[in-house]
């Protein structure tokens, strides 16, 4: 249950060429930690991974919507998801942006983490489906749960997250 991290010519994190690595039968998911707890979203989703910036204030935004940033010429939301997921009090003091593609009504949306921690390849058949409810987040936000290395990770359904108005709720 593994795969590389890739570093881009930049010198930035990146995982655009990650996704081709898996094996048959491998599901490649992105894991990072939100208020201690590890999550994942699906690798092919993640356009970029950027360091943290400060977003510009929006007006008539939902709670947890920050505001815009600028990335490569192109304005583009930036949610926090401690915010959406409930979790009270700050984040790490260096959180991360993952930049994810087709999960909502804009085409690129940027979603605060506290911290990424690496890509890794799932089998399928380790994959299990998500009880009534993982750290308080309802089955209906989840898209699996999978052991690794002696932890659980949490496969969030990245688009209904993003897409919902329902509140989430994640137990610290």
């Amino acid at each position: 249950m593994s795969a590389a991290w890739a570093v881009g010519t930049d010198g930035k994190a990146g995982v655009n060429t990650i996704a081709a690595s898996a094996a048959p039968g491998e599901i490649p998911v992105l894991m990072f930690l939100m208020a201690g707890k590890q999550l994942a979203v699906e690798l092919s989703r993640v356009q970029h991974v950027l360091d943290f910036q400060v977003p510009t204030r929006t007006p008539r935004r939902p709670p947890f919507v920050e505001g815009i940033i600028q990335h490569k010429e192109r304005y583009l939301p930036l949610v926090s998801l401690r915010k959406r997921l409930g979790v009270e009090g700050p984040g790490p003091g260096n959180p991360a942006i993952l930049l994810l593609t087709g999960v909502g009504m804009d085409p690129i949306v940027g979603v605060v983490v506290d911290q990424v921690v690496r890509v890794v390849s799932i089998p399928s058949d380790k994959l299990l489906a998500p009880p009534p409810r993982v750290f308080g987040i309802r089955a209906e936000f989840i898209r699996g749960v999978a052991n690794v290395g002696g932890r659980p990770v949490v496969w969030l359904d990245e688009t209904r997250v993003l897409s919902s108005t329902d509140p989430i709720t994640l137990i610290a």
